[in-house]
């Protein structure tokens, strides 16, 4: 049975098979859902540089064909 120290006391106790496995799987998911959290706000700032880009892009575009058409004028 696996030993497990308490971090905060230092009290070594052991644990079953299945308790150890129910700490292991609470774990993995807080990383989980920490990692996931951080993509997705990775994603979010990502896809808002690109609008901002397509904007800048747009506005470029538009000012372009007003300037031909001035000049046309």
């Amino acid at each position: 049975m696996p030993e497990i120290v308490c971090p905060k006391c230092g009290t070594a106790f052991t644990i079953d098979e299945a308790g150890y496995a129910d700490i292991l799987k609470q774990v993995r998911d807080k990383d989980f859902d920490r990692q996931l959290h951080e993509r997705l706000e990775q994603a979010d700032r990502e896809n808002s540089k690109i609008r901002e880009l397509d904007q800048a892009q747009a506005e470029q575009t538009l000012q372009k064909t007003k300037s031909a058409k001035d000049a046309q004028i």
